[in-house]
C-alpha cells in the first residue's frame, strides 16, 4: 500500500499564508469576557491560526479580532483588518478560527 500524498491528506479547500502579524481578540459570546493579544501562524481567505499565551479561548466561541495590515493604503495610511469569526479548534498556545465577516479599516497613526 502507498502513501498518500500531502496533497490527499489536507483537507482545507483555501491555501494558508505563513503571515507573522499582531492580531488583538476578545469574546463577543460564547464564553465569559475576555480579551487577548496575539500573533497570527498562517491564514487564508476563510481562517486563521493564532498563537497566544493568553487563557485559552474555548472553542465554538465568537470573536472580533483586529489584525494589524502589513500593507499601507496607497503607499500612506496603514490598515486593520477586522474580523468576526469563531473559534473551530483550541490547543494550550494556540487556536484556529473560520471567518464569517471581514474588513478593513484604516488605521490612525
Amino acid at each position: 500500500m502507498q502513501p498518500e500524498s500531502n496533497l490527499a491528506q489536507e483537507r482545507r479547500s483555501k491555501a494558508r499564508f505563513p503571515l507573522r502579524l499582531t492580531v488583538r481578540y476578545r469574546i463577543v459570546s460564547g464564553g465569559p469576557a475576555l480579551i487577548g493579544v496575539g500573533r497570527t501562524v498562517n491564514m487564508s481567505s476563510g481562517g486563521l491560526l493564532i498563537a497566544s499565551e493568553e487563557t485559552e479561548v474555548p472553542t465554538g466561541a465568537r470573536l472580533q479580532l483586529t489584525v494589524d495590515w502589513p500593507f499601507l493604503l496607497h503607499g500612506i495610511t496603514p490598515l486593520q483588518l477586522i474580523v468576526a469569526c469563531r473559534v473551530t479548534r483550541c490547543e494550550p498556545e494556540e487556536f484556529a478560527v473560520k471567518l464569517d465577516q471581514y474588513l478593513f479599516r484604516t488605521k490612525k497613526r
